[in-house]
């Protein structure tokens, strides 16, 4: 009688095996990059510049801003004149692959407006700031109202809010970023705090989220 069970059992299970095997691998996937990849890549001197995960908002090859929507996330790294974003997943489709490679020549040439893109603008205390979005991260500029060029203050991985004052901090007009560190050997460590500067980009504290900064700070 368990003879019987199993014989039905059996065939099927080698049919769905030949079956699998006449077919083939669908080759519009590939192997995606894992954890191995990113750790030869940083052994090798690449540095790890930004982690793009679930949600974020980006800009792709065009320019074009987009929502990163997939559970794995895509990891750029940078090395000399050379710009590399890992795809990692349990498959990725063919025309990405495991992962892109530019020169930071191209990178800048076929996104002209890309990731130099202003963002945002404010006009604080008589002077006007824009914020753009850059490859891997934000940069706050302050604008000559004379020449019209650009002075840096601060790049961060996100630049955040504009705060009037904030109580026991003699500086303002001031705003809050997000900075992102990285380890020497590779990796990162995670945003756990946001950190305040002055209008100069020099550092002034940290708040440990927007619930504390708000009960303390008056904000544009």
């Amino acid at each position: 009688m368990k003879r019987w069970f199993l014989y039905p059992i059996s065939i099927l299970f080698i049919f769905i095996i030949t079956i699998s095997l006449l077919i083939g691998e669908d080759k519009a996937w590939v192997d995606c990059s894992n954890e191995e990849d990113l750790y030869r890549y940083v052994n090798k001197g690449w540095k790890v510049d930004k982690v793009v995960k679930n949600g974020d908002v980006v800009l792709n090859k065009n320019g074009i801003k987009y929502f990163h929507k997939n559970e794995y996330p895509r990891i750029w790294l940078s090395k000399g004149n050379k710009v590399k974003a890992l795809n990692f997943g349990w498959r990725c489709y063919f025309l990405e692959g495991p992962e892109l490679n530019f020169t930071k020549t191209n990178y800048q040439t076929y996104s002209a407006e890309k990731y130099g893109d202003v963002i945002a603008k404010y006009e604080i205390e008589n002077g006007e700031y824009v914020i753009t979005q850059e490859v891997t991260y934000q940069e706050l500029w302050k604008i000559d109202p004379n020449t019209r060029e650009k002075k840096s203050i601060k790049k961060a991985f996100s630049i955040e809010k504009f705060a009037e004052h904030c109580e026991s901090i003699g500086e303002n007009p001031l705003f809050f970023a997000t900075v992102k560190e990285y380890f020497f050997l590779g990796g990162w460590a995670e945003p756990r705090h946001l950190t305040i500067f002055d209008l100069d980009g020099n550092k002034l504290g940290i708040a440990p989220n927007w619930e504390y900064a708000e009960q303390f700070c008056d904000f544009y």
